[in-house]
Order: structure tokens, then C-alpha cells, then sequence
């Protein structure tokens, strides 16, 4: 099922709706808008049916995300409420859109998820404004909100760490990083897998905004929602508001915008699909005191190493000189004592999970088994608070 987009009056198209910045208000003006123009047309049985055995055929998480987008969430609101990256709403919201028909008109780009509501309105209105509608099998996942106790504190032991209250050190890092930023240079961070890059790049992304001497808006991008260079061209395009654009065009449509474009998993870029083109034009966007990109990515290698590429056709990587990296090291005896005592004495503990303590054998013990790697103190740590638990119990 496709919704036609061609008939919309002018006026209905400069409602721009960019992604995940617009309040809720915007969204439903504009959703109210195209309503008013279609409401003279109906839906047919045909139409209303497919519709319907889409929406119950929609991968649970992804049902979840359009009941979210359809009660007004921001993008940022999803990611947090659902613990996944920025990126992933995005894409997930342009499979929705995918889901449902919503094809680029005439190789344009168009603001397809305002088309998403608007297509939802019209089948099924009652979606609209209520995320308490039932929809076959929706996962149910709390929020992240600590105002709540935890009875281990030694989380999350998988993934990134998405919320500020859990992050922890990095310190002098964090202040390197934003003094390279505020300097006129971009950074990547180089550190071996589930050393604490992906989570160090979502602290960034929040101390952007008083840490940098520039303004500039955080734009969080995890480079495995990203296929092609037309892929990533779309995301950030979709995450500035602009309509779909590569090479001068972009160029020239950045120009009023100021952005801190962190790229997280860059290995990804040397993956069939993705081209020397784009890293070419990042370094061109992001070349000068005021440019309108900054950059912060997260590699495994060193970037010479990752783009040997450009190498072999006589070039230096498009990276060089416009990214310093810093190498980010496992933690040290001293920070991984104090990581120990942070969680132990975390201030939201429940009442049984305060009188919990780590005797000195059992700390040298975590300090040899993880030697210094982060997540892997975690589990270990998860592990030996839940051995307490569990006497307790």
C-alpha cells in the first residue's frame, strides 16, 4: 500500500518535520494538515486490510517504536526509554515506513514518517495520541529511571551505558577529547572491542552541550544500522532536516548548521557499500576552525590502518590530519577500586543491597581475573554481588 504524495499542496510541504527534533505539536499539526486534505477520500476494504495484517505482522520491537513515535516521542525519549541507540530508532522508524509502503516519490526524498502518521490516522485513528491501545504480543521493557533501587548495582553487563548515573571515570579522557574538539580538530577514540568506547561516545554526546566553546548539536550514529553510503547519506540528512543530498549539495545545505556528527563501529566503513567518497567528504565538511561538522568516532584500529585503501591509490586516509586519536586504555588498579567502592555505595540501592561489601581477597581477585578491561569487571563483579544475594535470600 502506498500513500500519494504527489497531490500535497505547497503549504503542507514547507511543514518540515525533522527527525526526532520536532515536539509533538509539530508532528500532529502537520499530521491534522494532510488529514484535512484526505478527508474526503476513503479507505478501501483492500487498503484497510493490508494495512492491518502489516501492523500485526510488525517485529514486536518495531511495534513498540510506532506506538512511542505515534504518542509524540522525540527519538532521543525512544532511546532512552528503550535503552537502544539513537541510530537504531531511526532506522527502525525508516523500516516502519518501508513496512507500510511509504516509498521515496520519483527518487525523492521525502519526510516519510509525517506520511507514516498520517497513513495511521486514516486506518487506524484510535493509535493516535495512546500508546495504551493493545497491539498483538508489544514487548514490555521498563524505562531507564533510577529513581528506583537496584538490587545490583554492577550494570548493565552487556552492552553500552546509556544513562549518566551509571557511567562511570573517563574523566581525564572526556577532558582531552572536548579540549581537541574546542581546539578545531576531530577526534577518534581507538580502543579494542567492549573496552567502553560506545558508552564514553553517549557521554560525550551529553557533556556536548557545556563542554563545547562552539555550540553544536550531538548526532549519535551507530554505523551498524548503516548499509551504504546512500544509507548514511539519508541519516544524516533525516537527523538535520534537510532533504536527501550528497556531495555539493550537501555541502552547501550544511553550511548554516553546526554539528557534532559522532560515528560509532567505523570498521563498518571499509564493508562492501561504502565508498572512499564519503569519508572524503566528511574530511571536507569538517576541515577548518568552523566547519560545519566535528567529528568523534570509535575504532578498534588505528585509522591508517582500518583505510589502507587510500593508501593504495596514493592518498593519505581522509582522516589524516583531521582526526587525533587517543588510545583508550584499561583501567588501572586504582580506578578499578574505585569503580568497586562507586557501586557498593551507590546511592540507590535497596535496603538488603547496602550492608553488601567485597572483602580485600575478593577485590585483588577482580582486579587479576579482568585485568583492567571494563565489561569484563562487570560480569565478574555482577557475579560476585549476586553470590551475596543470594545468602541473603
Amino acid at each position: 500500500m502506498s500513500l500519494d504524495v504527489k497531490c500535497l499542496r505547497p503549504e503542507i510541504f514547507s511543514l518540515r518535520i525533522a527527525v526526532g527534533s520536532h515536539p509533538r505539536q509539530s508532528r500532529l499539526q502537520y499530521t491534522q494538515m494532510r488529514i484535512q486534505q484526505d478527508q474526503m477520500d476513503s479507505i478501501s476494504q483492500e487498503e484497510s486490510a493490508k494495512f492491518e495484517q502489516t501492523l500485526a505482522n510488525l517485529p514486536a520491537r518495531r511495534r513498540e517504536i510506532l506506538l512511542k513515535l505515534l504518542v509524540g516521542e522525540t527519538d532521543d525519549q525512544i532511546s532512552e526509554s528503550l535503552a537502544i541507540h539513537p541510530g537504531t530508532v531511526r532506522k527502525q522508524i525508516s523500516n516502519l515506513c518501508d513496512d507500510f509502503g511509504l516509498k521515496d516519490v520519483e527518487g525523492e526524498r521525502r519526510p516519510k514518517r509525517a506520511d507514516l502518521i498520517t497513513l495511521v490516522a486514516k486506518c487506524k485513528p484510535e493509535l493516535l495520541g495512546s500508546n495504551t491501545v493493545a497491539i498483538k504480543n508489544p514487548i514490555v521493557q521498563p524505562e531507564q529511571n533510577l529513581s528506583t533501587s537496584l538490587p545490583n548495582p554492577f550494570v548493565p553487563i552487556n552492552g553500552f551505558i546509556n544513562n549518566p548515573q551509571l557511567f562511570f571515570g573517563r574523566e581525564k579522557e572526556i577532558k582531552r577529547i572536548f579540549e581537541t574538539l574546542n581546539s578545531g580538530s576531530s577526534v577518534a577514540i581507538i580502543g579494542e572491542r567492549q573496552i567502553g568506547k560506545s558508552s564514553l561516545l553517549m557521554e560525550i554526546s551529553r557533556q556536548a552541550k557545556t563542554l563545547l566553546l562552539q555550540p553544536r548539536e550531538p548526532i549519535y550514529l551507530n554505523l551498524q544500522d548503516i548499509h551504504d553510503d546512500d544509507d548514511f547519506y539519508q541519516f544524516l540528512c533525516d537527523s538535520v532536516g534537510i532533504d536527501f543530498c550528497k556531495g555539493y549539495r550537501l555541502s552547501r545545505n550544511l553550511q548554516n548548521h553546526r554539528l557534532l556528527l559522532i560515528i560509532d563501529e567505523l570498521e563498518k566503513m571499509t564493508w562492501d557499500g561504502f565508498t572512499n567518497n564519503i569519508r572524503g567528504q566528511l574530511r571536507g565538511l569538517a576541515e577548518g576552525m568552523n566547519a560545519p561538522l566535528r567529528l568523534v568516532v570509535a575504532a578498534c584500529t588505528s585509522l591508517d590502518q582500518l583505510f589502507p585503501d587510500s593508501q593504495d591509490i596514493g592518498m593519505t586516509s581522509p582522516f589524516t590530519g583531521i582526526c587525533i586519536e587517543y588510545k583508550l586504555e584499561k583501567w588501572d588498579e586504582k580506578t578499578i577500586r574505585e569503580f568497586i567502592a562507586s557501586r557498593l555505595n551507590f546511592p540507590l540501592l535497596t535496603p538488603d543491597s547496602k550492608n553488601i561489601t567485597f572483602s580485600e581477597d575478593q577485590i585483588k581477585q577482580l582486579i587479576n581475573d579482568s585485568e583492567g578491561h571494563p565489561q569484563k569487571l562487570m560480569v565478574l563483579c555482577n557475579q560476585t554481588f549476586n553470590c551475596y544475594l543470594e545468602k541473603l535470600s
